[in-house]
């Protein structure tokens, strides 16, 4: 029998294209290899070995993460129970926070949104110009950008809430982009062939179908902008941050972790706010949430009115949070005007005080990330599977997973990160900067591949199930499969946030090239600040250019 005719014959159902072959499972015949086979398996194993080159770089064993698990569990002993020496003061800090978190998401949305589409545009110029202006916008730390907005505009929390902003256009961009990318392409197609324009194909047959993933991204940013006020309260911006840092100052661990408790109860609230609003956009697009339409007038459904009311009601909140920070036509205008001004305090560059630390500070900052990153993807792509309602075995499984993964999210990175040098100690400064950003990784890998995995298409699953495949075959072909693209993804997505996290490290000495920075931003000198930003801006460019032709690549 020729090709045409094996390939016209009945055969039985097989998982949708995006998903890798299923090897293995009766009933399904084996894929030649391609390129996107070879990526799919490729990559985590290049990824792994690099990993643990990286870990054994650094020094990260077995022996010494079991006594260093011990001084963590001592040095919680001593934060109980928790305690807050001025409560009141405590929660206007927080509310102080809390605004600044909501005006530099709002702040960014809109940006993101026009980027994140250009960015999956099919013309070349576009797409790559509006990468360029993402990846910028993440490659830089928003402490750095702190510090340009308070050259250009004096202290106050107006330059903090434009260096969230700044720096989340960065994140929302990238995500947006994905999620446009992934869109069904029959979708938009079926709304071009009724004669629809550029414009109407984009609010028609794109929109609809990202609308969820990209409010989950707005919600999931409003929560990590809210742990990014605390790290720029720690280096002078004010709020929580300045709390916290206190109390770790005067090492009062138990007022440390009621201050922390506040924070996880603030995010709390923000994760629930995701999850309502995630479930009422995608219940929208259910058989049940459909209702008969007359005429050419769309009723007014519970669904619909929950929707308007709370994009209504996200605007208000935005327009509050911008009254309270002081960011007002006129003071946008002012600080643009006032960044013209600081370039020239920042450019041209100075490499020569750092220029003997660059390299090793460089390979060093590039072996915590890639460790980092290696643990947390191991712990947080079981988690974030575990907490899907699609793929979990069960609701008791589901809602402990969403637990565990709310906590860890939870967590202020500069916390995680002060606790484990508090326990390691400096002379193990990489190996607590690398375990403290390795729970953060997973609680980031977690929440994205949870979210991801919410949104699975029932179909290959089904095929899969109906071929006579078991759970393990399941997951690995038909949940794994469709995840493939969306995990190369996140997991390039959270080494670039790591290497981001330089900074962090250096505040409390963890990093060599991190504390550096610190030290020159104390000292005003912006110029050398510009040299130390420079290189690790160069990493995660190749970073991003390695995810942009894997997700090409397996798309």
């Amino acid at each position: 029998m020729s090709p045409r005719a094996r390939s016209a014959a009945p055969s039985p159902p097989r998982p949708a294209p995006a998903s890798p072959p299923g090897r293995g499972v009766p009933g399904l015949p084996r894929v030649p290899r391609s390129g996107r086979r070879m990526a799919a398996w490729g990559f985590p194993l290049v990824f792994a070995v690099l990993g643990v080159v990286a870990l054994d770089h650094l020094g990260v064993g077995v022996g010494g993460l079991v006594a260093g698990f011990g001084e963590v569990v001592a040095l919680l002993a001593r934060a109980v129970p928790p305690t807050l020496a001025d409560p009141a003061t405590t929660f206007a800090h927080v509310l102080d926070t809390l605004w600044m978190a909501v005006a530099g998401t709002a702040l960014a949305t809109v940006p993101a949104a026009v980027l994140g589409v250009l960015a999956a545009s099919r013309i070349r110029t576009v797409r790559s110009a509006a990468l360029g202006v993402i990846v910028a916008c993440r490659a830089v730390p928003d402490v750095v950008f702190a510090v340009f907005f308070v050259a250009a505009i004096g202290i106050g929390p107006l330059p903090g809430v434009l260096a969230l902003g700044l720096h989340s256009v960065g994140m929302l961009g990238k995500l947006f982009a994905e999620a446009v990318e992934q869109a069904d392409t029959g979708v938009r197609e079926a709304v071009a062939g009724t004669g629809a324009g550029p414009a109407q194909r984009l609010l028609g047959g794109v929109l609809p179908q990202v609308a969820p993933s990209w409010v989950a991204a707005i919600l999931y940013r409003l929560d990590i902008n809210f742990r990014g006020s605390v790290l720029l309260g720690a280096v002078g911006a004010g709020g929580i941050g300045l709390d916290l840092k206190t109390a770790f100052g005067f090492t009062d661990y138990r007022e440390a972790t009621g201050v922390a408790l506040v924070t996880v109860a603030v995010v709390l609230l923000v994760e629930g706010v995701s999850v309502a609003l995630r479930g009422q956009l995608l219940g929208a697009g259910g058989a049940r949430a459909v209702p008969a339409v007359h005429a050419t007038r769309v009723p007014w459904t519970r669904g619909r009115f929950a929707t308007h009311l709370a994009g209504w009601g996200a605007l208000a909140l935005a327009a509050v949070a911008f009254w309270r920070v002081g960011a007002s036509p006129a003071a946008l205008a002012d600080a643009a005007a006032g960044s013209v001004r600081a370039l020239g305090d920042f450019f041209p560059p100075d490499f020569a005080p750092v220029a003997g630390l660059l390299g090793g500070g460089l390979l060093e900052t590039a072996a915590i990330a890639l460790g980092a990153t290696f643990l947390g993807t191991l712990a947080g792509v079981p988690l974030g599977l575990a907490a899907a309602r699609a793929v979990a075995p069960n609701d008791g499984v589901r809602l402990g997973a969403r637990t565990v993964l709310v906590g860890l999210r939870s967590i202020p990175d500069l916390l995680l990160v002060l606790v484990f040098v508090a326990a390691f100690g400096l002379m193990d400064g990489p190996v607590a900067g690398t375990l403290a950003l390795a729970v953060f990784t997973a609680a980031l890998v977690a929440k994205l591949v949870a979210d991801d995995a919410e949104e699975l298409r029932s179909g290959p699953r089904e095929a899969v199930l109906s071929a006579g495949a078991g759970p393990v075959q399941e997951l690995t072909v038909a949940v794994l499969g469709q995840l493939t693209p969306r995990l190369t993804a996140i997991t390039l997505y959270a080494l670039d946030v790591n290497l981001r996290a330089f900074f962090i490290l250096g505040i409390v000495g963890a990093g060599e090239l991190g504390y550096a920075l610190s030290q020159h931003i104390r000292a005003l000198n912006h110029d050398v600040v510009t040299a130390i930003v420079l290189p690790v801006f160069v990493l995660v460019l190749a970073v991003e250019a390695v995810s942009a032709r894997l997700r090409s690549v397996l798309r």
